[in-house]
């Protein structure tokens, strides 16, 4: 039977949540011997133990899977900062207190081109390219479900869509390899980035999951963008709103398209990381003369 959108849906947020949970390993935001290693769409990834980045991790998806629903995101984005004195928190800051946070990398998913369907269509079936792989790719799930088992979270996957997955994690272990170790100290976010049309409106409500990025990672034009670079000026924070985004050095990772379903990704890497870099340098340079 051909996937559902609410399946299709699904399988993005099991993805997402291994992804994250995958990136935090590579990076060292927390030590390594803190993560399981496990197989996901046939590929290594990693699973955080510590409980609270587990449930922080789970809610932020969560309230992801609600927009992505409503259809007002653009980009989601997995944020890594560096405070710069020597705090962290388990995914969130407010920008306030001792530093404003540097940011270091982002993981861009751009899923844009995500479909939007109404409430009473979700449940319908999403015929794929390859219809012979929407017939096959569920005996290991009935296999499992006849044995009383619980199937695994890729089981019920189309094949194709699980392929793609494979390659992304493959793509984002080869691709953090190459980039220059992080400062120590440095925690994490997740952000969206919404549509720019005039019936998109920010996430705003009780209890509200969702806060405003700080004025550097903001779009210029959105009504939330305008009023926090007022709020900002207020302060005399002298931050140009954006000046974060798209960062200074962009690496292309994977674009995963499978029939109408299609999303990509990459890292950019922002400024404060090579300047914190050049700054080591210097210092050590000075150390050794």
């Amino acid at each position: 039977m051909a996937p559902t959108y609410l399946d299709t849906l699904a399988a993005f947020t099991s993805f997402l949540t291994a992804y994250t949970h995958t990136l935090l390993y590579l990076r060292a935001l927390y030590p390594r011997s803190s993560f399981a290693h496990s197989r996901f769409h046939n590929t290594s990834v990693h699973q955080s133990r510590h409980p609270l980045v587990c449930d922080w991790i789970r809610d932020a998806i969560a309230a992801v899977r609600e927009e992505l629903l409503a259809g007002t995101v653009s980009r989601i984005g997995i944020v890594i900062f560096w405070l710069g004195d020597g705090s962290s928190s388990h995914g969130h800051t407010d920008g306030g207190g001792a530093g404003s946070p540097q940011i270091m990398e982002r993981y861009m998913l751009d899923v844009s081109a995500f479909p939007v369907v109404e409430k009473g269509e979700r449940n319908m079936e999403i015929e794929w390219d390859d219809a012979a792989s929407a017939d096959g790719h569920d005996g290991g799930a009935a296999d499992g479900r006849r044995k009383g088992k619980e199937p695994a979270l890729d089981a019920d996957v189309d094949v194709n869509l699980s392929e793609q997955f494979r390659a992304a994690f493959i793509t984002l272990t080869t691709r953090s390899s190459q980039l220059a170790p992080l400062p120590a100290n440095c925690s994490f976010n997740i952000s969206m980035e919404l549509k720019d049309e005039a019936d998109v409106d920010p996430p705003i409500g009780h209890p509200q999951p969702w806060i405003p990025v700080q004025p550097s990672l903001q779009k210029t034009g959105r009504k939330g963008g305008i009023q926090a670079n007022q709020d900002a000026a207020k302060r005399g924070d002298k931050i140009r709103e954006g000046q974060d985004l798209g960062g200074v050095r962009v690496t292309p990772m994977r674009t995963v398209e499978v029939g109408v379903f299609r999303f990509e990704t990459w890292v950019e890497e922002g400024k404060a990381k090579f300047e914190l870099d050049q700054t080591s340098k210097g210092s050590f340079a000075s150390s050794g003369g």
